[in-house]
């Protein structure tokens, strides 16, 4: 059976106002390398990516990444501004696919140790169903608070932490778009077809994959990626 033809939408729109600095996160360098460079790399090394988009935030010129991302060899790339939301800028990147009949991949920009090389491999386990995400456990307890005083202590065996790369089937992610459902807050597109009813399945990932949010985050790929 040939292998799953992949658009892959990389978000790399956002501000970073968690992180601070005046250069977004996803722009930091580790080993002189843009931080969202790292997963086009690794995007790059796949036979079956049909399409490539990056996201940016419409404050940043397309000519100057344009022009980075020929010196790694990332020319196929193609740039799109993003929108007021992470939701709302993915949205735009899916309307420019032209394979309809190809898995969509969406992945942040700062989780750059991401290896690409296992999506052929995760891909295998959406069977029956309309979309599979990466996801780790929750390990700690979790408690459910308001204004600081706890109510709850959750079930952490049915609590995962939701990742990306997430992988869903152009068809699904297009009626979901087209539905009455209000999208724009949407943190990721899973939750979007959880509220469409489609099914979604999560792969366990035991790899760091963690976003970059503060600067302790950048330190500790700076050591992870330092032989890369």
């Amino acid at each position: 059976m040939p292998k799953q033809m992949l658009s892959v939408i990389v978000a790399a729109a956002g501000k970073g106002s968690r992180f601070g600095g005046i250069v977004p996160k996803q722009f930091k360098k580790i080993n002189n390398i843009p931080v969202y460079i790292y997963s086009l790399l690794s995007i790059k090394k796949l036979k079956n990516v049909d399409e490539i988009f990056l996201l940016i935030n419409k404050s940043i010129k397309k000519e100057s990444l344009y022009i980075q991302l020929k010196k790694y060899g990332l020319g196929n790339v193609k740039i799109v501004y993003g929108s007021s939301s992470r939701a709302k800028s993915v949205h735009k990147a899916f309307k420019e696919i032209r394979k309809v009949r190809n898995l969509v991949v969406i992945h942040d920009s700062v989780r750059p140790n991401f290896n690409f090389n296992l999506i052929n491999k995760i891909i295998k386990n959406i069977d029956s169903y309309d979309g599979i995400i990466l996801g780790s456990r929750v390990a700690d307890t979790v408690k459910k608070a308001k204004e600081k005083v706890v109510g709850k202590t959750l079930d952490r065996n049915n609590l995962w932490i939701a990742q990306t790369p997430q992988i869903f089937k152009y068809e699904v992610l297009y009626k979901c778009y087209s539905s009455k459902i209000n999208f724009e807050s949407f943190t990721d597109e899973s939750q979007l077809l959880e509220m469409n009813h489609f099914k979604v399945k999560i792969y366990e990932n035991f790899e760091y994959n963690n976003k970059i949010t503060t600067e302790k985050d950048l330190s500790i790929y700076k050591r992870l990626l330092e032989n890369v």
